[in-house]
C-alpha cells in the first residue's frame, strides 16, 4: 500500500517560489488503475514523479508498506525505483544506441540478475507485449506504438509493484492508443498503475479510479481509499549496482554511434603515446647496444687501479685521457682537450692515492689463482720515452714518444706521437702533428699484415689504418717520410685542399727492420739509448679503435725501470688487469673487493675503475637524461590530449543527458551514472593507447630496417620497444583519460533525473 500524506513540493529559483503541490494526501491500492487528470501546470506530473522517487517532496511524507520515506537515502530511492516502480513515458525514453533487448535487460542488470536469467526474462516480457520478432532492432527502427510497448516491457521486466505512466498515449494515434491502454489495463489486474493523461475519455473507459488535480491540490477522487482494506507485503531493500561490464557496454555502443569522432579522439590521444614510445625505444636500444659493445670490448678493456686519482667527477675515471695532478697537493685540475683543440673541460677535484705497492704484492702472491680468470696483469710506471732516429743524411733527430703495445693486457704510458722543434708556423697552424688519445689493446686486437708480433723488449709493432696506410703527419712524426713531402702537404692545405687528413701508403719491406733509439733522460743521446727494431706491421681488428702508432712490449718498460733508480719497480703508477671474458671480469672485481675487505683501514682500500663501463655508463646517463627531457616535452601533448578527451566527455554528457535521466528512472545511482562516463574515458584511453603503441611498433620496425641498411653495425636494434613499455603506456593513456573525464563524470552523476528526462 502506498500512502501520500500532506505532500507539498516547492520549486525555488532565486527569490521566486513555485508551489507545484500543496498538501496532497491520497492512499493508493496495490492493484488498481488510477488516472490523474488536470490542466497543464496543475501538478499531476510532479505528483507522479514524487510517487516514483524521481523527485522529492519538500514537506509531508510518503509511506510505503507502513514505512516512512523521510529517512530514505539516495540508495534507498534508487532501490525503490529499480525494484518497486516501473516507468512508462510519453516519449518512450529508450536508449537509442542499445537494442530493444538490451533496453529491457538494463533494469535487471542494475538488480544484479545473472546474464542468462535476465535475457530469458527480457525475452518473455517482450513476447508478452508482442515484440518477440523485434528484439535485436534499435528503437529508431520501430514505430511509435512498438517503442511504447518496449517501454512497457522495460517497466514490467523487474516485476514492480507500481507502474507509472506519464501520457503514455500522447504521441500515438487512436488505434495504437487503444492497444496501449488495453495493455496497461491488463497490467493493473495485479499491480498498481498510475497514469497521468489529458484525455478524460481514455481515463473513463479504462481506469478504475480517476483523481482530478488543480493548482497543486486534489479536487476530486472517484474511488477513494481509506487505507484499511489491504496492505502491500513488506519487501526488503535490494540495492542496485551497475557492473563495469554494463557501463562499458553502454559507453561502447554510444562511441560506435559516433565512430568518426571516436577515431579522431583516439588519434589525437595517441600522438603523445607515439612520441614517448619512440623516445623510450630509442633510449632502450642505444643502452642495449652500449651494453653489448661494452661486453664485446670487456676482454681487452682493463680494470685499472691508479696510484693517484681524483676522488670525484666523471673525468677522474678517464685519467688515461690526460690528467694534471700533484701528489703533495689536495686539489688538482683535470684537463681534457677535444680532438679539434677548440675547448678545454676542467673540473676541480680532490686527489687521493692508492697503495699500488701493497696491491701489487697481494696480486703477485695470488698469481696462480688469477691465471684462471685473467689474461694478464700489467704494471705501468709512466715512463716518458725520448725517441731518436736518423734522417736520410745520417743526422740525429728526436721524435715524440711511442706507444706501448701490451702482450695479453693493456696499458698506456705516453700521450701520443708527435715531432718536436719542427720550427714551422704552417705545422703549428694546422696542428698536423697533434695526436688524439688512443685505447691500448692486447695483441688479440691486431691482425698482422707483415712480419710478426714483438716477442721481446727490443721489438716494435707498427699499427696502421684499416687500409694499410698512415696519416701523413704521423708517418712524418715517425720519420717514415721526409720533410719535403710534408711541406708539399702543407702547401696543398694552404691552397684550400680538402684532404687534410690524407694518408700515405707505406712500403712494408722498407719499414720492417727500421730501428729507433729510446732514452728516458733528456740529457741522453742517440748513442746511449736502447735500440729497438720494427718487426711487424698490424691492423686493428675493431675499426672503431685508433690506429697509426708504434707499439712496444711491457718488457721494455720493465727493463728500463729495473735499470733506473728514479723508478720503483714495487710501486707502479698504474695496474691494469684484463679478464679472459666478460664473465671473468666479475671475478676480477670480486678479487679486488676481497682485497679491500681484508685491509684494516678504510683509507687503505683501493679505488678501481672499468674504463669501458665508465664510458658506457656516462653515455647511458646522457641518453637517459636527454630521453627524460624529451619525454617531459612530449608529455605536454599527452596532457593536452587528455584535456581534449575531458572536453569530449563533457560534450558526451550533454548529448546523453536523456540517457542519464533514463538510467536514474530505472534505478541507477549517481555512482552508476559516473561509472558509465568513466567507462567511456577508459575505452577512449585504451583505444588511444593501443593505437599509439601499434603505430610506434610499426615505426620502430621501419627505423630498425633503415638503420640496418645504412648502419649494419647496429644490427637493426636501435629502436627497442618492449612489451612491458607498451603495456605501461597503454595504462598511462587510460589513467590520464580517466582523470581528464573525472569532472564531467561527476557532473553527469549530479544531474537532476527529472530535468534530464526533459532535456529533449
Amino acid at each position: 500500500m502506498l500512502k501520500i500524506k500532506n505532500v507539498s513540493k516547492i520549486y525555488r529559483s532565486d527569490e521566486v517560489e513555485l508551489k507545484a503541490l500543496d498538501s496532497v494526501s491520497v492512499n493508493l491500492r496495490d492493484n488498481e488503475f488510477v488516472s490523474i487528470l488536470g490542466p497543464s501546470g496543475s501538478g499531476k506530473t510532479t505528483l507522479l514523479n514524487i510517487i516514483g522517487g524521481l523527485d522529492h517532496y519538500t514537506s509531508g511524507d510518503i509511506i510505503i508498506d507502513g514505512t516512512s520515506t523521510k529517512d530514505y537515502t539516495d540508495r534507498d530511492w534508487d532501490s525503490y525505483r529499480n525494484h518497486r516502480v516501473g516507468f512508462v513515458f510519453q516519449n518512450y525514453n529508450l536508449i537509442q544506441h542499445q537494442s530493444v533487448l538490451a533496453n529491457v535487460e538494463l533494469a535487471l542488470t542494475l538488480s544484479g540478475v545473472s546474464a542468462s536469467e535476465r535475457r530469458a526474462r527480457a525475452k518473455n516480457v517482450l513476447k508478452e507485449v508482442g515484440l518477440e520478432k523485434h528484439m535485436n532492432k534499435r528503437p529508431n527502427q520501430l514505430s511509435g506504438g512498438q517503442m511504447q510497448r518496449v517501454a512497457i516491457a522495460r517497466a514490467l521486466v523487474n516485476n514492480p509493484d507500481i507502474v507509472l505512466a506519464d501520457e503514455p498515449t500522447g504521441s500515438l494515434d487512436s488505434k495504437t492508443s487503444t492497444q496501449i491502454m488495453e495493455l496497461l489495463m491488463k497490467v493493473a489486474k495485479d499491480k498498481l498503475v498510475v497514469m497521468v493523461t489529458h484525455n478524460p475519455e481514455l481515463a473513463k473507459k479504462y481506469s478504475t479510479r480517476i483523481i482530478n488535480v488543480k493548482d497543486g491540490r486534489i479536487v476530486s477522487d472517484t474511488n477513494p481509499f481509506n487505507g484499511k482494506e489491504e496492505k502491500l507485503s513488506e519487501k526488503k531493500h535490494k540495492y542496485t549496482s551497475m557492473g563495469i561490464g554494463t557501463a562499458l557496454s553502454l559507453s561502447k555502443n554510444n562511441l560506435l554511434t559516433k565512430c568518426g569522432r571516436t577515431i579522431l579522439v583516439a588519434i589525437a590521444g595517441s600522438i603523445g603515446i607515439i612520441g614517448i614510445a619512440l623516445v623510450l625505444a630509442l633510449a632502450s636500444g642505444v643502452n642495449k647496444i652500449t651494453d653489448k659493445s661494452m661486453e664485446l670490448g670487456s676482454i681487452v678493456s682493463p680494470i685499472t687501479i691508479q696510484k693517484s686519482y681524483l676522488e670525484n667527477g666523471i673525468f677522474s675515471e678517464l685519467s688515461n685521457l690526460g690528467t694534471s695532478t700533484t701528489d703533495n697537493s689536495q686539489n688538482a685540475v683535470l684537463a681534457i682537450d677535444d680532438l679539434t683543440n677548440n675547448s678545454i673541460i676542467t673540473k676541480q677535484n680532490h686527489v687521493k692515492h692508492n697503495d699500488t705497492a701493497a696491491l701489487k704484492k697481494y696480486i703477485d702472491s695470488h698469481a696462480s689463482e688469477m691465471k684462471s680468470f685473467t689474461e694478464s696483469v700489467n704494471y705501468d710506471y709512466d715512463i716518458d720515452f725520448i725517441v731518436f732516429d736518423k734522417d736520410k743524411l745520417g743526422n740525429t733527430m728526436k721524435i715524440s714518444p711511442i706507444e706501448k703495445i701490451v702482450y695479453n693486457s693493456t696499458s698506456s704510458s705516453s700521450t701520443g706521437l708527435g715531432l718536436e722543434d719542427v720550427g714551422t708556423t704552417e705545422i703549428s697552424e694546422y696542428d698536423i702533428l697533434r695526436n688524439s688519445f688512443k685505447e691500448i689493446v692486447s695483441t688479440k686486437a691486431y691482425d698482422v699484415v707483415s712480419g710478426h708480433l714483438p716477442e721481446n723488449s727490443n721489438e716494435l709493432l707498427l699499427v696502421v689504418n684499416e687500409n694499410g696506410s698512415l696519416p701523413l703527419s704521423t708517418a712524418y712524426a715517425l720519420n717514415l717520410v721526409d720533410r719535403s713531402e710534408l711541406r708539399q702537404y702543407i702547401e696543398e692545405i694552404n691552397a684550400g685542399a680538402s684532404h687534410q687528413f690524407s694518408n700515405v701508403s707505406l712500403n712494408y719491406n722498407d719499414i720492417i727492420g727500421k730501428t729507433y733509439r729510446v732514452n728516458i733522460t733528456p740529457g741522453d743521446n742517440y748513442d746511449n739509448g736502447y735500440e729497438l727494431a720494427v718487426v711487424g706491421i698490424a691492423k686493428i681488428k675493431n675499426e672503431a679503435d685508433e690506429s697509426g702508432y708504434i707499439g712496444y712490449t711491457p718488457e721494455l718498460e720493465e727493463k728500463i725501470v729495473m735499470a733506473n733508480d728514479q723508478y720503483d719497480l714495487a710501486s707502479p703508477a698504474t695496474i691494469n688487469i684484463i679478464a679472459k671474458s666478460p664473465t671473468d671480469k666479475a671475478k676480477v672485481t670480486e678479487f679486488l673487493d676481497n682485497y679491500n675487505n681484508q685491509v684494516n683501514n678504510e683509507s687503505e682500500k683501493i679505488h678501481y675503475i672499468d674504463q669501458t663501463k665508465v664510458i658506457a655508463d656516462i653515455l647511458k646517463d646522457i641518453v637517459n637524461a636527454v630521453s627524460t627531457v624529451l619525454i617531459g616535452f612530449i608529455a605536454i601533448s599527452l596532457v593536452v590530449s587528455s584535456i581534449m578527451i575531458g572536453i569530449i566527455t563533457y560534450i558526451s554528457v550533454l548529448e546523453r543527458t536523456k540517457e542519464i535521466g533514463i538510467l536514474r528512472a530505472i534505478g541507477a545511482s549517481k555512482r552508476d551514472v559516473a561509472r558509465v562516463f568513466r567507462a567511456e574515458t577508459i575505452i577512449e584511453g585504451f583505444f588511444a593507447g593501443v593505437l599509439g603503441v601499434f603505430v610506434s611498433w610499426l615505426l620502430c620496425l621501419l627505423i630498425n630496417f633503415v638503420i640496418s641498411i645504412f648502419s649494419p653495425d647496429f644490427g637493426g636494434d636501435i629502436a627497442d620497444f618492449s612489451i612491458v613499455a607498451a603495456l605501461i603506456l597503454i595504462l598511462v593513456s587510460v589513467l590520464l583519460t580517466v582523470l581528464a573525464g573525472a569532472i564531467p563524470a561527476k557532473r553527469a552523476s549530479r544531474k537532476d533525473p527529472v530535468e534530464a528526462l526533459r532535456s529533449e
